[in-house]
């Protein structure tokens, strides 16, 4: 986080021309006084409904990117300042004024010109990269890869790598039975897979059972394993079918 709002501040600071010192016993106050121009580019903008433009990133060398400004609803800007105080809580640390003022907007930054991805494009495709995320949350709350029932070190490291491998293997599952439907569950789908577990692990030796095993997996998760559509807050695929049924309507 520090980095991304490091750059974010190089970017104003390369707009306005403004000098930033280089001496590291310094960085902390340039920090807090780059942040304060950030906030203050904000204002000047009136509060419009967003705000995307090119400016110049970067601290030597500038390169010139958009920068894509979108204020966020008082909901989730007082539930981006609460987890920031948390955080700060957990530290020993007490936030700024303007890092609290910040949370009350979405800042990006692009090198993509405006004909390839448009700013509503691209607060979808920021949603996207939490995706990895979910994988990572599957893998610990159902496959367990964190946790194991041993004390010794040699059937630890067994039992981690076995976990590993299982959830490999999920994962392939997933790409040939229900990766190109996106609106699949991968929860749910992960529970379709763990049904045929026994099957799967008995048809190692044998491509065609194995084969068949997998086609089997397919058929359930074509029917199966659906996720529910929401209307506050839409799941990631109805907001990347969103734009796509947008971009075939223009």
């Amino acid at each position: 986080m520090r980095r991304w709002r490091c750059a974010t501040v190089a970017m104003f600071l390369a707009e306005r021309r403004v000098r930033r010192p280089s001496t590291a016993r310094r960085e902390r106050k340039v920090f807090r006084r780059s942040l304060e121009a950030v906030l203050c580019f904000m204002d000047d903008l009136d509060h419009p409904p967003a705000w995307d433009g090119w400016v110049w990133v970067g601290k030597g060398r500038q390169v010139r990117a958009r920068l894509q400004v979108q204020p966020v609803p008082q909901e989730v800007a007082d539930q981006r300042r609460r987890r920031i105080r948390k955080e700060a809580r957990d530290k020993g640390r007490t936030p700024s004024a303007v890092v609290l003022a910040l949370a009350a907007w979405t800042i990006l930054i692009t090198n993509a010109p405006p004909e390839v991805l448009s700013l509503s494009e691209a607060l979808v495709v920021a949603k996207v990269r939490w995706q990895i995320e979910l994988i990572f949350k599957l893998w610990k709350s159902h496959g367990l890869v964190d946790q194991w029932r041993s004390g010794k070190p040699a059937r630890i490291m067994c039992e981690v790598y076995g976990k590993l491998l299982a959830m490999l293997i999920q994962q392939w599952v997933f790409i040939v039975g229900c990766w190109a439907y996106p609106d699949r569950s991968l929860v749910k789908a992960a529970q379709v897979v763990r049904d045929y577990a026994i099957d799967l692990a008995s048809a190692r030796a044998s491509v065609t059972q194995l084969t068949e095993v997998v086609q089997a997996v397919q058929r359930v998760l074509k029917r199966t394993a659906r996720m529910n559509p929401r209307n506050k807050h839409p799941n990631t695929y109805q907001l990347l079918l969103a734009l796509t049924t947008e971009a075939k309507e223009a």
